[in-house]
């Protein structure tokens, strides 16, 4: 049940910024741009499709042990990548800050599920 529950915070989390994919406007509530920019605006609306891939991942871990291990990979590469690229530019204030901040409470719940995943089995 606690793992089924961490694996659920964890697709949550990924599954929050999807918006962008139907309502491109909400990328300048999400990220405080304005999507003006088509390059940017594609790139913003791939990355919303991907945490969406990676969130559904998660929610189907919950039912399926099986996928488990790609879910936590997945969620793992995605937070452990956006928290490394955000350090390495010097933690910039605004969007970005939130989005850290959400990805630092989704590794507890991530550390917990990879545990219960991996080492417990």
């Amino acid at each position: 049940m606690w793992t089924a529950l961490a694996f659920a915070v964890v697709g949550a989390i990924h599954l929050m910024p999807i918006a962008p994919v139907f309502v491109p406007e909400t990328l300048s509530r999400l990220y405080g741009m304005a999507p003006t920019d088509s390059t940017l605006l594609v790139l913003m609306r791939h990355r919303a499709v991907l945490l969406g891939l990676v969130g559904m991942l998660c929610l189907w871990a919950i039912w399926a042990p099986s996928v488990r291990q790609a879910a936590l990979l997945a969620a793992a590469i995605n937070i452990v990548g956006f928290l490394g690229f955000y350090a390495l530019y010097g933690n910039p204030a605004g969007a970005l800050r939130t989005i850290a901040i959400a990805d630092l409470v989704a590794l507890p719940p991530l550390a917990f599920a990879a545990w219960a995943t991996v080492i417990r089995g």
